[in-house]
């Protein structure tokens, strides 16, 4: 996320060196980055992709995409999720609705997968996707597709059966075995509470219960942020005032209901805003962003960790000012964005993105965004999205040309990068 060619020999005969090529009997290794958001026929799309998430196993990549030529009869005109099987190269179109037929509307503002790729949890304003009590005229809501059954389930349940109205910037969660899925949504729709305010949810799809989690939200206040560890026994939630200020990182503890504010200072406040949130499988580790707290940064990440209710700021070759933090399964290995000038005449803008991965046991640190031709890149931007196949694969995103060969659609594009 090493590659040896098998086949090749050489003999010597006579004292004269003669070189036999030997067919492999092996498919050819593959490249050390592969673009992963493709059709169902391996092509690239036309139209790229606008959300992307990796199953922790390294073998699914979900996606969404408004391109038309993904799967075979996709006619609806709108922007559809889908799961590629990168061991088997299928594609599966996910939001469906029961009779098969295609989703009426199409805006994904997320996407999650669980470890195992079994589990798809989306959001979606479609009103197709399941049989409702009273069809609404707009819906926004949280499902959850099982590749097992090939089937979607709506789990963001308002009162009466009504939708959920659910927030679409502030993140979804399912955990691995699929029963836990946190989201943010509308009070008034969850609760019956005379105003709306956005909080943040937990449903158990086994007993069809759900739960609001934040409870310590001033008033005015709005959620931002909402994630959930794979086990499910840890949610983190970001919440502040929606004209700007503070906000308040919370670390939840589910099996006990303890909370605890992560980006507390000395004196009782909060060290300005924090988001951009990940998490190692068990909750144990949060890596996060706030405003800038290193000199000339406009934001820094931090690691915080939950035995010990300490954070600690991300440096770079002794900088700070790193982004887009995220963390393996295992907590072992970190991405991140370090961001530098742009070569003169790039194009881009006057900066230029790379990423990079740190072993966080052994402080090894390598570039994971490579260009295809060698050497970080020099203009653009890339952000990092999930690691797999047990830290050693890491997805990111990016529109630039430069990761693999025959790149041309300028388009938005998910890759996997095999790590060293």
């Amino acid at each position: 996320m090493l590659r040896v060619v098998r086949g090749a020999s050489i003999a010597v005969l006579a004292g004269v060196m003669v070189a036999a090529s030997v067919t492999a009997t092996s498919a050819a290794p593959k490249p050390k980055t592969e673009r992963v958001s493709l059709s169902s026929t391996g092509k690239q799309l036309q139209k790229g992709v606008n959300l992307a998430a990796f199953s922790v196993d390294g073998r699914y990549a979900a996606f969404t995409s408004d391109d038309s030529a993904v799967v075979p009869g996709d006619t609806n005109g709108v922007e559809d999720v889908f799961v590629r099987d990168l061991r088997r190269g299928t594609v599966v179109r996910v939001n469906l609705a029961p009779d098969g037929s295609q989703a009426d509307a199409g805006y994904y503002a997320k996407v999650a997968i669980s470890a195992n790729g079994r589990y798809i949890a989306y959001t979606s304003d479609a009103t197709n996707l399941e049989k409702w009590p009273e069809k609404p005229a707009h819906a926004q809501d949280v499902y959850v597709y099982d590749r097992t059954t090939g089937r979607s389930e709506r789990v963001s349940v308002g009162r009466g059966g009504a939708s959920a109205q659910v927030s679409t910037d502030d993140g979804i969660a399912v955990s691995d075995d699929g029963r836990h899925v946190a989201f943010g949504a509308s009070s008034q729709q969850m609760e019956g509470t005379p105003t709306s305010e956005v909080y943040a949810y937990v449903v158990d799809r086994r007993t069809g219960t759900a739960t609001r989690i934040s409870d310590h939200m001033p008033a005015e206040w709005t959620l931002f942020n909402v994630g959930m560890s794979a086990d499910g026994s840890r949610l983190y939630y970001a919440q502040g005032h929606p004209r700007g200020g503070d906000r308040e990182l919370w670390d939840v503890n589910l099996r006990t209901g303890v909370q605890r504010l992560v980006n507390a200072d000395p004196g009782g406040g909060v060290t300005g805003w924090a988001g951009g949130m990940s998490f190692s499988a068990d909750g144990g580790l949060l890596a996060y962003i706030t405003n800038g707290q290193s000199a000339g940064s406009p934001v820094d990440s931090f690691l915080y960790d939950t035995r010990t209710g300490k954070s600690r700021m991300l440096t770079h070759e002794g900088k700070g000012g790193l982004g887009g933090p995220t963390l393996s399964a295992d907590g072992r290995r970190l991405a991140y964005i370090v961001e530098s000038p742009a070569e003169p005449g790039g194009g881009t803008g006057d900066t230029v993105e790379n990423v990079y991965v740190r072993d966080l046991a052994t402080g090894r640190t390598q570039l994971a965004t490579p260009k295809h031709s060698g050497g970080p890149l020099t203009s653009g931007y890339v952000g990092p999205v999930d690691f797999g196949n047990k830290g050693r694969d890491l997805m990111f995103v990016s529109w630039q040309p430069d990761f693999v060969p025959g790149d041309t659609n300028n388009g938005f594009d998910a890759f996997v990068r095999h790590l060293d």
